[in-house]
């Protein structure tokens, strides 16, 4: 569709290319589509030559490009885009638990321990959720693996009240307490059922875990809040802290840049990577920064081993280098984003159902949308942590699979 009020679409080139995953696969060009104001087409493709491969995700680009050189704007300077998720898939190849390395459970009154040939995590009674990860006698986390609902409020939030009105979630996830413990050893995988309570907030955490040979580890968690009348939660996630140095990332979702729940139009699905540091937005003040969405996997690596998160099937997320609390609002405070947020040697990564929306449609204050707000409810997410050794091809490992 033409939307322009006055001028017809003769000045632009057209192109299209479909990706599978990160590769190109088919591309073209469309030329020019003479619309007027206003007026409407609908363009055909074939994708009857694409034989999808197995776990890959297909997605057709359409650019729209100026033909000339006019004051101010190159040649085929980009002017418009638009990229849709394509009808195509098939399934990525099972693996079978019973084939790889051998599982070893054991309980005891701390908790379980599960131990593999390379690997040894431990979920700890008091705290809830794994309290060790080790690969090859490296321990990827610094401090046990959080719940987490609380985000550092932006300025829209600080307009709007939420550090108040929200309060009762900020420390929601170290207030769980866990009150069901189970554990089980079949077929060479340990599934592991945590069930931990907030009183004050009404919340019910249940978290299932399923262990495999090779040290992978599927986690699903699931809210259940059970008073109505409380405050919507800022988000519904994860927190896992690392050692500074699993400073390089890599993601297969939106980006290049931060993407929000009512902010993403603008980030494109695709392969991305830089510095965890560089994923952080120096705003005058420091605030939540750095989220990206509809994440199908992300990785950190320390240029020996990473550690993979990858989502069943996306997830939402961000990686700080430095406490997420850093960037947490400080009443009277007078810290500068680009001045006193500085990186240091450690690494929070936030994997998220969601956070709700930035809000701000009147450019300050506002509140989110209602269909982008956490209201109390029921929410579960799943995803797959995976560790790899450096050079691993991460597009192939995001393709495992279990039976």
């Amino acid at each position: 569709t033409n939307d322009y009020d006055f001028i017809d679409l003769s000045d632009l080139t057209f192109f299209w290319f479909i990706k599978g995953d990160n590769e190109t696969v088919s591309s073209g060009r469309l030329g020019t589509l003479d619309l007027e104001p206003g007026e409407s087409r609908t363009l055909t493709f074939n994708l009857s030559s694409i034989r999808p491969k197995p776990g890959v995700a297909y997605f057709l680009m359409i650019q729209a490009k100026t033909k000339h050189k006019m004051p101010l704007i190159p040649k085929e300077h980009l002017v418009a885009w638009e990229q849709f998720a394509l009808p195509i898939y098939r399934e990525a190849i099972v693996e079978i638990p019973s084939e790889i390395s051998p599982v070893n459970l054991f309980e005891n009154d701390l908790g379980v321990e599960i131990y593999g040939q390379r690997f040894k995590i431990i979920f700890d009674r008091e705290f809830g959720q794994i309290s060790q990860y080790s690969i090859d006698g490296v321990d990827l986390l610094t401090s046990p693996a959080e719940a987490n609902f609380w985000r550092a409020p932006n300025d829209n939030d600080l307009g709007n009240g939420m550090p108040a009105r929200t309060q009762i979630w900020k420390n929601a996830g170290t207030r769980m307490r866990t009150k069901v413990i189970n554990s089980a050893l079949k077929n060479n995988v340990a599934e592991i059922i945590l069930v931990s309570e907030d009183t004050l907030s009404s919340t019910t955490l249940t978290s299932q875990y399923f262990v495999y040979g090779n040290g992978a580890i599927q986690i699903s968690q699931k809210i259940d809040v059970a008073d109505s009348t409380i405050s919507e939660m800022p988000r519904f996630g994860m927190k896992f802290s690392m050692l500074g140095n699993y400073d390089k990332v890599s993601w297969f979702g939106r980006g290049p840049h931060e993407s929000y729940w009512d902010r993403k139009t603008s980030a494109a699905v695709g392969y991305y990577s830089g510095s965890v540091w560089e994923q952080t937005y120096a705003y005058v003040r420091p605030q939540e920064t750095g989220n990206k969405t509809d994440i199908r996997w992300m990785a950190l690596n320390n240029g020996r081993v990473g550690l993979m998160a990858k989502g069943l099937p996306t997830f939402d997320g961000s990686v700080h280098q430095y406490p997420y609390e850093d960037l947490y609002y400080m009443p009277k405070g007078q810290r500068h984003g680009k001045i006193d947020l500085i990186r240091k040697d450690h690494i929070d990564w936030l994997i998220d159902y969601k956070q709700m929306g930035v809000g701000g449609d009147n450019s300050w204050g506002a509140r989110p949308h209602k269909k982008y707000t956490l209201y109390p409810g029921t929410y579960e997410y799943s995803f797959m942590l995976i560790p790899f050794e450096s050079g691993a091809d991460l597009n192939k490992l995001s393709k495992l699979r279990f039976q």
